[in-house]
């Protein structure tokens, strides 16, 4: 258990929105194929709302630091 919430938070530390934009891209192309399998496709699905979701909040973050920056302005 104590590996699986390390593992989380080196995930978090290494998080790249580059990466995952391209990874998110490639899930949406994979998606678009017709030959996927179901089982293929819902763990792509999941993969995708999850990232789509990190890029959220890293997005929300900056946007809240530039806003801080701009007001000092």
């Amino acid at each position: 258990m104590a590996t699986a919430k390390k593992n989380e938070e080196n995930t978090a530390e290494e998080f790249n929105i580059d990466r995952a934009l391209d990874r998110l891209e490639e899930i949406n192309n994979r998606l678009s194929e017709q030959d996927i399998a179901l089982n293929e496709s819902i763990e792509l699905y999941k993969e995708g709302t999850l990232l789509a979701s990190k890029c959220k909040e890293q997005l929300q973050g900056i946007e809240k630091e530039l806003k801080i920056l701009n007001k000092d302005e």
